[in-house]
């Protein structure tokens, strides 16, 4: 064969595509898809129809007990409505509760039941009180009807089923709940799950999931049900069915039907006379398992080939890419010469983008260098023309004799020193777009104490400041409303009753909702038995101003015994990345 075709072949032999569809084709057989989805149509069909025989059966069973229960909560109702109706005397109420126990045999109790657990009036004709219920209790709180059971009756002493309605006057006031009882062997009869249903137990709940009745063809009916069941769960639910081993290890059908949805429940478990009807499920699942084989075997072999023709390679490739995220040094690998072609075209393409990004980043972070040093460069020289001003301020002090020109020219001079300490600080951060302003806020302290103290006592100082970082743009107008105002402070302020001269600086970030915001506080003490002149407000106008460059809250202090300011403003802290 010519090269020419033969390099042809290998690289379409080579192609992933190609060798992907010739392995689905011998493994996924259209007939194999075909009859799995006949026969899991099937299964489901006969799914669907045992489960509707099984609750068609169990509500056959549990109808009687549905009838009766419903009578009773109809007669609870009923009395209920009448008490509630009508304003009777105890005597009157008693002899309607005895005339509704007479005419209701299988009735054993009937009466009201009163807030506190007392019944006064009821079908036995005298006072008592019922045992503590903590279930009942609440109910007062939050009044709805109620089914459950009672192992031993207040009144009968006997296993009864209580059902409850409340009973509310005209002005809707609970008067209590009308109960009536009736003894449990009455609810289920034996002979309605014997014969053809002798397989079945059954058993009925509440909405606490407090059994009410049971019956079983033999023994305690926890032998016919899943060990650790909850009965709560079926509560407000539709009708439930599955299949679930007992702890006696019998497989059986469990059937959940409502009896009064919301109320009372009924369980249905059966044995393997039911299991007999699901003799076509075995035929369904038999013709399920050679599809599925073909199913198996197809997936098996697609991802061995998958495994071997794409996954190895594209894991060989991510490797090398995690390799050189994290140390930017690109490898080499032999296993890519067995790849499919398009993989080799992915493997090229990311090893040429690999060489122009380490060009690129090496271009990138010279500029960046560059830029860093001019930019360090423009703050070196700024502040160091701050500074010369500063110098020229301080030398033409010393040829000034008026103490209002001095005092002025210190201000002025205090306030290029701040601009060059900000600049200073922008110059000495590695980052050059962000400053610690509690670290300048510092230095502020110092420089102005140093100058302002004079020939005071020395000045007791309170700093306390948590680390902020802040823009450029925030930082030159804080700096000028710190230098004003400690500037004020020494100018104004002076010791308390107790003689020390106290000044407190605190810098705070705190949280507001979504937004975080600063709060910067400089107060001072003052003697308020020492008259303090007024200035010409040029420093208080310049704080006003430089306050609304930070569009900040500012708020001032004037106390008997203190001055200062507090500013607030909003800002956005900065990620360490």
């Amino acid at each position: 064969m010519p090269k020419g075709k033969d390099s042809g072949v290998t690289s379409l032999r080579k192609m992933l595509v190609v060798r992907i569809a010739f392995l689905l084709s011998l493994a996924l057989l259209p007939i194999g898809l075909v009859a799995m989805g006949q026969s899991w149509r099937a299964l489901n069909i006969t799914h669907d129809n045992l489960e509707a025989s099984i609750h068609a059966r169990t509500s056959a069973l549990v109808e009687p007990e549905r009838r009766d229960l419903l009578t009773k909560m109809g007669t609870a109702a009923a009395l209920a409505d009448t008490l509630g109706a009508t304003d009777l005397s105890i005597e009157e109420c008693t002899a309607i509760m005895q005339r509704v126990r007479a005419s209701n045999p299988q009735l054993s109790f009937a009466g009201l039941l009163e807030t506190g657990s007392v019944s006064r009036c009821n079908s036995m004709g005298r006072t008592f009180d019922v045992l503590p219920d903590t279930r009942a209790d609440d109910l007062f709180s939050a009044p709805e009807p109620y089914i459950r059971f009672n192992p031993q009756g207040s009144a009968t002493n006997v296993p009864v089923i209580i059902v409850a309605y409340p009973s509310f006057s005209a002005d809707n006031t609970l008067k209590g709940f009308v109960t009536i009882s009736f003894e449990t062997e009455k609810l289920l009869q034996p002979d309605s799950v014997t014969g053809q249903n002798g397989a079945v137990a059954l058993v009925t709940f509440n909405s606490y999931g407090d059994i009410l009745s049971s019956v079983t063809p033999e023994g305690p009916i926890e032998d016919y049900l899943p060990e650790g069941l909850s009965f709560e769960g079926f509560v407000n639910q539709s009708d439930s069915f599955f299949t679930a081993t007992t702890r006696s290890g019998d497989t059986r059908l469990i059937s959940v039907v409502p009896i009064l949805p919301g109320e009372v429940y009924a369980l249905g478990s059966w044995g393997r006379t039911a299991l007999q009807r699901t003799s076509a499920t075995w035929f369904t699942i038999s013709t399920l398992l050679f599809p599925f084989l073909m199913w198996l075997v197809g997936i098996i072999v697609a991802v061995i080939s998958l495994n071997r023709l794409v996954l190895r390679h594209i894991s060989d490739l991510g490797r090398r890419m995690r390799r050189f995220a994290t140390y930017r040094d690109v490898v080499s690998s032999e296993k890519i010469n067995d790849a499919p072609s398009e993989i080799q075209t992915i493997n090229a393409t990311f090893e040429e983008m690999a060489d122009q990004l380490l060009r690129d980043e090496a271009d990138l972070e010279n500029a960046v260098f560059e830029r860093e040093v001019l930019l360090k460069e423009v703050h070196h020289r700024v502040k160091n023309n701050l500074q010369l001003i500063s110098s020229i301020i301080n030398m033409q002090v010393r040829q000034v004799a008026s103490p209002e020109a001095v005092t002025a020219l210190r201000k002025f001079q205090d306030r290029v020193t701040s601009l060059a300490s900000v600049h200073r600080a922008l110059y000495q951060e590695p980052s050059l777009t962000r400053i610690r302003f509690d670290v300048l806020l510092g230095d502020l302290v110092a420089q102005v104490n140093a100058v302002g103290a004079g020939d005071q006592k020395p000045v007791e100082i309170e700093l306390d400041m948590d680390p902020v970082t802040l823009l450029p743009d925030q930082t030159s107008p804080l700096a000028m409303v710190t230098t004003e105002a400690l500037s004020n402070a020494f100018k104004y302020g002076g010791p308390g009753r107790d003689g020390v001269f106290r000044l407190k600086v605190h810098l705070k970030e705190m949280q507001d909702g979504d937004a975080t915001r600063v709060r910067l506080t400089i107060e001072n003490s003052v003697n308020p038995e020492v008259h303090t002149p007024s200035g010409t407000g040029l420093g208080k106008r310049l704080i006003l101003a430089f306050a609304s460059q930070l569009d900040a809250d500012l708020t001032q202090i004037d106390e008997e015994d203190c001055h200062g300011l507090t500013l607030t403003f909003e800002y956005q802290p900065f990620s360490p990345e």
